[in-house]
């Protein structure tokens, strides 16, 4: 599936999770499309099965790009999450991840993953998280204990 193909679906998924249907030109909206490119988009989409489109009536998500609609957005959101552990500001990790999403492989997606729940598990910012902040803004490492070898 192409990227473009995996940003209309979650578009439609969206649309379709808050209103039951979508319309090609809510989804032109979403994605700053021309509604002539949508129709196009629109029969691939249903040529794959991941979508019902019936001209003037509208748009529905089969389970199978709901299903699909559901694990690219997972994925965008931990890694919206890894990014900003890291400092990244919001609108940037949101392109970053936007980007990553599309190409990153499964076992690398699965380990940032585990990584962004790791640090999740922590009630605050664990330390070293902290400290690596510290050394983002200033360059240097910050006076701490350190384990002796």
């Amino acid at each position: 599936m192409s990227e473009k193909e995996e940003d209309y679906l979650k578009a439609i998924y969206k649309i379709v999770s808050k209103r039951g249907f979508a319309r090609s030109i809510e989804i032109a909206e979403a994605l700053g499309v021309k509604p002539a490119s949508v129709t196009d988009m629109l029969k691939k989409l249903q040529d794959k099965g991941l979508i019902i489109y019936e001209k003037y009536r509208g748009v529905l998500i089969t389970s199978e790009g709901e299903k699909i609609a559901k694990k690219l957005l997972h994925r965008a959101e931990i890694l919206i999450k890894f990014f900003r552990i890291f400092g990244v500001q919001d609108d940037n990790a949101e392109k970053i991840a936007h980007h990553v999403e599309h190409y990153i492989e499964d076992s690398s997606f699965q380990k940032i993953e585990k990584f962004v729940e790791f640090v999740d598990s922590f009630s605050e910012n664990p330390r070293w998280i902290e400290h690596f902040r510290t050394f983002i803004e200033t360059g240097k490492l910050p006076e701490c204990d350190r384990i002796k070898k």
